[in-house]
């Protein structure tokens, strides 16, 4: 799903900076019955003969590719889009962007208002809505346990989804894939057992995280290529350990 580390970030075009601006609205709203994001920059932007449309500000962006007419109007196309939010100190504020990108994403009907355009924005897509929903469901569990200030740029959000579990199990029955490339010493039967250690910016220890095949080591994972194996079941035991200085 594309959730890998802070700032929350996701693009469906290539080389994103090389943009040509095509018309700029100025200052613009966005709301429906729901929300009210005020005071972003609106523009319609081309990328590679694509055309889309921008809302951003300093808290967020959101580009959506349109169907541009000759009259200036336009309608959006359920094909390309690109995001980006970042990481806020006002907790709270991070949370309520993250629920307007869901609803836009849920395809819910944004009114567009400014001096130079007026209209009405729908757009859906139900895997976004699915990681929208994944980063509140961990975030809010941040909030009850007063975690917020892991929030920071570079911190992966496995980590984070770890730090929750941390204190709720002490085992993890999980499933891992698994690729190591000839010249390890694996064999045949083997069990196979991993640590890493994850490092919080903002938290005040580390976690260790332990994972343990239950099954050995087949044959039939072994080729050409190495040691690949997929969907491993494992137990996971995670750990409090201090920082390294």
């Amino acid at each position: 799903m594309k959730l890998d580390s802070l700032p929350i970030e996701f693009s469906k075009i290539k080389d994103i900076k090389e943009a040509n601006i095509v018309k700029s609205f100025g200052v613009t709203d966005i709301s429906n019955e729901q929300f009210n994001l005020k005071g972003c920059q609106c523009r319609i932007v081309e990328f590679k003969n694509k055309k889309f449309l921008e809302l951003k500000n300093r808290e967020m962006k959101l580009g959506l590719e349109i169907d541009l007419k000759e009259d200036g109007s336009f309608n959006t196309i359920v094909n390309n889009y690109y995001y980006k939010l970042n990481v806020m100190k006002l907790f709270k504020r991070y949370l309520f962007n993250i629920e307007i990108l869901k609803n836009i994403f849920e395809g819910n009907l944004f009114n567009i208002t400014g001096k130079e355009i007026n209209g009405t924005l729908s757009f859906e897509n139900r895997i976004e809505v699915m990681k929208f929903d994944l980063l509140l469901q961990e975030l809010q569990t941040l909030e009850k346990k007063h975690k917020e200030k892991v929030l920071c740029d570079g911190n992966r959000f496995y980590a984070i989804a770890l730090l929750n579990l941390l204190e709720e199990n002490s085992t993890i029955n999980s499933w891992v894939n698994l690729k190591m490339k000839n010249g390890s010493d694996l064999i045949v039967g083997d069990i196979v057992n991993i640590e890493r250690v994850h490092d919080l910016e903002g938290n005040e220890f580390d976690i260790k995280e332990k994972i343990e095949l239950i099954n050995p080591v087949d044959e039939k994972e072994f080729s050409e290529q190495g040691f690949i194996a997929y969907r491993k079941t494992c137990r996971i035991t995670l750990e409090k350990v201090s920082k390294k200085k």
